[in-house]
């Protein structure tokens, strides 16, 4: 199996580049709602850029213990994919460490905040608010929460429809089954 290093130095342009590709239009655009519907569509994506920052803040520790690491395959398709007409698409060390120095450059909400981060925001904000709806669901707390919610708001009608989404499409990709 062949695999595809980014051929892109700057980390802007690596930013640019690594985003699903199916949602680059919606994220160039910064359409936040239609990107929530996504994510509401598609949650192991959701879950996918949890393992990603992950990775991009691993890779960043070990360069600041002068260490390495291995390359990060993508599991999605990302946009330099689908314009190179590649797959197997990998993402470098150093240009790891890049592109986490360049996703924490800019922590709060500006112009210049990157892409990915602006995506790894919305999709930790709705996985934190699954998170204190369970807490609070098992502890005989007010659950009600969730109803603020613009993840709520944009992709269900009642509190049932929502339970059902947390309790049997996200708990399974949450805590797979191990063989």
């Amino acid at each position: 199996m062949t695999v595809t290093i980014i051929k892109l130095d700057v980390a802007a342009d690596i930013d640019r580049n690594i985003i699903p590709n199916e949602i680059y239009d919606l994220t160039i655009n910064k359409e936040k709602d239609a990107i929530i519907r996504y994510f509401f569509k598609h949650p192991l994506l959701m879950f996918q850029f949890v393992g990603f920052n992950g990775a991009l803040k691993l890779s960043y520790q070990l360069s600041s213990q002068k260490k390495c690491n291995c390359f990060y395959r993508f599991p999605w398709v990302t946009y330099y994919a689908a314009q190179n007409d590649v797959t197997n698409v990998v993402l470098a060390f150093s240009q790891q460490v890049q592109e986490y120095q360049y996703m924490i450059k800019y922590w709060y909400p500006s112009p210049e905040m990157s892409y990915m981060r602006y995506l790894s925001n919305i999709a930790l904000n709705i996985i934190q608010d699954i998170g204190v709806y369970r807490y609070n669901l098992a502890n005989n707390l007010n659950a009600g929460c969730i109803l603020n919610t613009p993840f709520y708001k944009l992709n269900f009608d009642n509190i049932e429809d929502f339970k059902f989404y947390v309790f049997y499409i996200i708990a399974p990709i949450q805590k797979p089954n191990k063989v």
